[in-house]
């Protein structure tokens, strides 16, 4: 029995874009034409200039990149570029240390140093200060976060903890996605796109000045991207994973004075995305193919003010609303957060503090069968915070020793401290060294606390409004050396001890009706290496490797009875390497190549895989650029990860993952 929606809500793709070229033109009647030089401007760097890139992620405020205490990394808007990638989830799979798999043509299980999944929870995203994560189940959506990829400035990712910053949840790592600058979007783009898996694919973003202090962008983007295949097609029927969406946005940049500045920024998005289900009731067996519906926007205002280099604040204020409908459930969510945060220096200390609150409510409605309630229908979550860190640096600036927490009250467990220790030492310029002592935690979700899950077999799975927080505590250390000009390594090796992770047991009596709670009855510990290496061989052609460790030991306790604990959580692979090359032919092409190397995952069934990606960019002249990217090239098709698991005794259910496939994908860039 096959079930498909039929019901999308569409947006006039042609009227749309009409509409902001008729604006766009009406603001500027005399375009100003600006070449893209980034290629020629970032192969001209040697690799000590590169390092020298500044990020916030580690300190919530300008670093070096060398100077940071921490395992990061930083994706370029020139990696991003050449990588070939049509989205943000495929980008992150070139993150040293990061486990990036597909389930089918729009999930993808993504997470930092173990712990994956397709509802992975110990992973912080950010994109421009706003918080991706959904507090249904802390994890992310990655459906429906379709930026545009040529306006991302760059994508920070901190492997390894960073609450004492940014809160709870920032367990296993932080990402953290930056978009450009309004000053650096001046003029139109117009990108178009076509393959065998993107079916096509569509990007308008104009951008001016609206006066001396004040410039903006606005933006249209849509794409069609159909789906993935089925093992041999074992289950004989047609794969249901197709992937649409339609998004539109804006941002506005203004220098007040000479002390302030304004940037406003939104978004609106809507789409679907379809999926296989496989559902067991007590009678039949079905593959659904179901659809999600996917509606939403944000709206974004950050204040700046200076009182000097050294000290300021930044207010950022968001609001973000959701809607998702499926035949599991009907989620619609409003979330309002705002964050204060001041920074200053004092003597040899750099002090960065600040507070911050949130506000996320919810309805969840129930639809005809679904096998999911939760109860109360409604929750509204607030949670209130507050960090302090201090960078003392001693020694002529040699060493720095860097202490930090973050104090939490939500609604789920009450009060959570989460402190942070780091100490660095540079003795000299090619040379750094620094160790840290972390501790972070995952607060439960409405998934632990409030759901009722029931197939309408003999088994009951119930939120547990005790259910703790999952705790870790960190213990990292890193070598990173630049023995020329050319060349630099970056070493990190970590020990992560958790504790209090999720199993369900039962309670009450074994005999049917049979009632199953969610409890805190796990504990492991997992140990990594990470390796990065980036070699620029001649300033036309330079390589990027990475190889990545993980080794993972989960314990239930004595009186657990959830044997498939460790299996649901041990999912990443034990060894990942990569290799990039990129390679200037000439002044007008380029070719670029990626390998990946995926050890297997013996819990979930894994097989490991290599997967090898080329792409060749041609230059036709300053405003127009082609790019024919083939990925997966050596493999028609292969699978990265199992989502097919259930909670009824009368046989499996849940989502079907499918395999990836070869993928050949042709771009125009057109900028005026």
């Amino acid at each position: 029995m096959i079930i498909k929606n039929s019901h999308k809500i569409k947006i006039k793709h042609a009227l749309l874009y009409s509409y902001l070229i008729l604006f766009s033109s009406a603001i500027n009647a005399e375009v100003l034409l600006k070449p893209d030089d980034t290629l020629e401007q970032l192969m001209g760097l040697s690799i000590e200039d590169l390092m020298n890139v500044e990020v916030t992620s580690v300190t919530r405020k300008k670093q070096k990149l060398s100077d940071s205490a921490a395992a990061v990394y930083v994706v370029s808007q020139e990696d991003i570029r050449r990588s070939g990638h049509q989205n943000i989830p495929e980008i992150l799979r070139m993150v040293p240390g990061m486990h990036v798999a597909h389930i089918d043509s729009n999930k993808w299980a993504i997470s930092s140093r173990g712990s994956n999944g397709r509802f992975a929870n110990k992973l912080l995203i950010l994109m421009d200060g706003r918080t991706l994560y959904s507090p249904l189940y802390s994890g992310v959506y990655w459906d429906v976060q379709n930026m545009v990829l040529e306006d991302i400035d760059r994508i920070e990712v901190i492997r390894g903890p960073g609450a004492a910053l940014w809160g709870a949840n920032a367990v296993n790592g932080v990402i953290n996605i930056i978009s450009k600058s309004t000053s650096d979007t001046k003029s139109g783009l117009l990108s178009v796109g076509a393959g065998n898996d993107e079916k096509y694919s569509s990007v308008l973003r104009y951008g001016g000045d609206l006066d001396a202090k004040s410039s903006y962008r606005i933006y249209a983007k849509s794409f069609q991207r159909q789906g993935g295949a089925f093992f041999d097609n074992k289950y004989n029927t047609n794969v249901h994973d197709d992937w649409d969406n339609e998004q539109f946005g804006f941002k506005l940049e203004s220098q007040l004075t000479t002390s302030d500045s304004m940037t406003l920024q939104g978004d609106w998005y809507n789409g679907s995305a379809e999926q296989n289900v496989y559902q067991v009731s007590r009678r039949t067996a079905n593959i659904i193919a179901d659809e999600a519906e996917t509606q939403g926007g944000n709206f974004i205002a950050n204040w700046k003010h200076r009182w000097s280099d050294d000290a300021g604040m930044d207010l950022k204020i968001y609001f973000d609303r959701t809607r998702r409908k499926n035949i599991t459930l009907e989620e619609k969510r409003e979330t309002f957060d705002i964050d204060f945060q001041n920074d200053l220096v004092w003597n040899n200390q750099q002090i960065v503090w600040g507070l911050g609150y949130q506000q996320s409510a919810d309805d969840m409605e129930k639809p005809i069968n679904s096998v999911l309630t939760f109860i109360p229908e409604n929750r509204k979550v607030k949670t209130y915070s507050a960090f302090i860190q201090d960078d003392i640096s001693f020694y002529d600036d040699r060493f720095h020793l860097i202490l930090g927490s973050k104090y939490e009250h939500n609604d789920y467990t009450g009060d959570e401290v989460q402190p942070n220790a780091r100490l660095s030492w540079s003795p000299n310029e090619s040379n750094m060294i620094w160790a840290a002592v972390s501790k972070a935690i995952r607060t439960p979700s409405r998934l632990e606390s409030d759901v009722e899950i029931s197939t309408g077999g003999p088994v009951t799975v119930r939120g547990n409004d005790d259910y703790a927080a999952e705790k870790l505590l960190a213990y990292e250390l890193g070598y990173r050396f630049f023995p020329n000009n050319h060349l630099f390594v970056d070493i990190a090796a970590f020990i992560n001890h958790y504790d209090e992770l999720r199993t369900i047991e039962m309670i009450g009596s074994p005999m049917p009706p049979i009632d199953m709670l969610f409890d805190n009855k796990m504990d492991g510990k997992t140990y990594g290496l990470e390796v990065m290496l980036n070699w620029e061989i001649t300033q036309d052609w330079r390589l990027n490797s990475s190889y990545s460790w993980l080794h993972a030991d989960y314990h239930i306790d004595s009186d657990s009875i959830d044997t498939n604990a460790v299996d649901s959580i041990d999912t990443s692979p034990e060894h990942q390497f990569q290799l990039h090359s990129y390679w200037d032919l000439n002044k007008d092409f380029e070719l670029d190549a990626a390998l990946y190397y995926v050890g297997k995952s013996d819990s979930i069934d894994i097989d490991s895989y290599t997967r090898f990606d080329l792409r060749l960019g041609w230059q036709w002249n300053k405003n127009l650029t082609a790019s024919l990217a083939i990925q997966n090239l050596f493999d028609s098709q292969h699978q990265e990860f199992s989502e097919f698991s259930g909670l009824s005794n009368t046989g499996p259910q849940g989502l079907i993952s499918t395999e990836v496939e070869r993928n050949v994908h042709l771009k125009l860039i057109w900028q005026f």
